[in-house]
């Protein structure tokens, strides 16, 4: 995603001698259960800051996870159902039925999606 790039660089700089094969959060930490688990900690504190740890009316707690969930959904929404879902579910490491079940489920269907279901690539 092209919004990353920038982001991933300055992360980069602050460590020069990384290695291509070195983790880009927490690279001091070999124990990469450890890392997870203070990642997962300052996300906590992050959304009990934000006052959006859980959403009651869904019946969701919100976890480093639900990002996923949330970067799904938004490829899906955002391109108005012209995300190729096969690529979407590969680059992701999941399966189409995977997003399909969990994912695009609940999702509105708006009048852009709907008239992409019905076309082919390059009709417009």
């Amino acid at each position: 995603m092209p919004g990353a790039v920038p982001v991933m660089k300055r992360i980069k700089a602050r460590n020069r001698q990384a290695k291509p094969s070195d983790y880009l959060f927490l690279p001091e930490y070999e124990n990469r259960e450890t890392a997870s688990k203070i990642i997962q900690r300052q996300f906590r504190e992050v959304m009990k800051a934000a006052g959006v740890q859980d959403d009651p009316a869904a019946g969701v707690k919100y976890t480093i996870y639900s990002l996923r969930h949330t970067a799904i959904c938004m490829r899906l929404i955002l391109s108005h159902g012209q995300v190729n879902i096969f690529n979407l579910a590969k680059n992701a490491g999941t399966s189409v039925e995977q997003i399909e079940r969990f994912y695009a489920r609940n999702l509105p269907l708006s009048r852009e999606m709907a008239i992409n279901l019905q076309q082919f690539s390059g009709q417009g």
